[in-house]
């Protein structure tokens, strides 16, 4: 009966013992996880957190009097692994063209900055914004990041969502 006793008696110190290293061994797990896919900063408004935070409803103004005044296209087809074109249109509401604003335009995918890609805009003709051509590596799920300032000082950020296929 003693032996019975010493076992009972061992049980939540055993009990203790080993939910600390399952402790200690899922906080291991979790910071090798985080160093495999580390987060990514977003980076929608293409400015630092701390200035967005600062000035969110200046930003948010202006993109309200962006849409009430202009339309801005951007193709959907989706990419293809090698090179790529894009051309994005700007017009006012009336249809007429727009061909003095200033384009930011980020292709990227949205798990990982390895991949992103500024692209400047070589050519202005009706309201049509063509854009250096640019390399797509991978197939898989990739997104137009665009930022338009226009001459009356009216912003518009806008993320466009496309697949690359073979």
């Amino acid at each position: 009966m003693k032996k019975q006793s010493k076992l009972s008696e061992l049980k939540w110190p055993i009990g203790i013992v080993l939910s600390i290293f399952g402790v200690i061994a899922l906080s291991v797990w979790t910071i090798k996880q985080a160093n495999i896919k580390p987060v990514v900063m977003d980076d929608y408004y293409f400015e630092d957190l701390h200035y967005v935070e600062q000035h969110i409803d200046e930003i948010q103004m202006k993109q309200i009097g962006f849409d009430k005044k202009y339309n801005l296209s951007v193709p959907k087809d989706p990419f293809h692994v090698g090179t790529n074109n894009l051309k994005i249109t700007l017009t006012t509401k009336e249809n007429a063209p727009v061909s003095d604003a200033n384009f930011t335009v980020k292709i990227t995918k949205p798990d990982t900055s390895k991949y992103d890609k500024f692209i400047k805009v070589t050519s202005v003709k009706d309201g049509t914004y063509t854009f250096e051509p640019f390399e797509i590596e991978k197939i898989g799920r990739w997104q137009i990041k665009t930022k338009v300032t226009t001459q009356d000082d009216l912003t518009s950020f806008s993320v466009t969502d496309l697949n690359a296929t073979k």
